[in-house]
């Protein structure tokens, strides 16, 4: 792949921001549906990095750059790890997953941009995520997402995903999911 892309920064064009957001949607579906191995052998390339920073909370008047801790994740994976969390839900003993939690994903505002490189695309949505266990185990998850798509053999796949909190605390008492 070329790494000089002349498009670079640009939005895509209507045709492929469709594509982009079908993909995310049949994602989406895909997770809450929990059938996670069918997302990560045709949704996710073999290199994907997949990152969830812990949040910086701090003042309006301290100047330093607002940015995610590049020093401690609450998930910082490849494909090894992922295929790790997928085989541990299969096992059927991950107690935090029985009964069933069950997800719903909303996806919005996506913004899609040609990336540096040929081929790949850099893609901002907001997402809610809502999980509901038992009778009142409950929580509700707002962020960002910052990802970039590939295409393969005439499909996007994720090639590396950033998920960014709203919440400074995590109260969740299981975030066993994918985001």
């Amino acid at each position: 792949m070329s790494t000089n892309n002349q498009q670079a920064g640009q939005s895509v064009d209507q045709s492929t921001h469709f594509e982009v957001e079908r993909f995310l949607v049949q994602e989406a579906r895909a997770l809450d549906e929990e059938r996670f191995h069918e997302w990560l052998e045709n949704m996710l390339t073999k290199d994907i990095s997949y990152q969830l920073p812990t949040q910086e909370v701090r003042y309006r008047k301290d100047t330093k750059v607002l940015g995610n801790s590049q020093t401690t994740y609450l998930y910082n994976d490849n494909f090894g790890m992922l295929s790790m969390r997928v085989a541990r839900l299969d096992t059927g003993i991950v107690w935090a997953e029985d009964p069933r939690v069950r997800n719903r994903r909303i996806i919005s505002n996506i913004d899609a941009q040609w990336a540096d490189v040929d081929g790949e695309i850099e893609v901002r949505s907001a997402f809610i995520l809502f999980r509901s266990r038992m009778q009142r185990d409950q929580a509700t998850h707002y962020g960002i997402r910052m990802d970039k798509l590939r295409k393969e053999e005439g499909q996007w796949k994720l090639a590396s995903r950033v998920i960014t909190l709203d919440q400074s605390v995590v109260l969740d008492k299981n975030i066993h999911c994918f985001f």
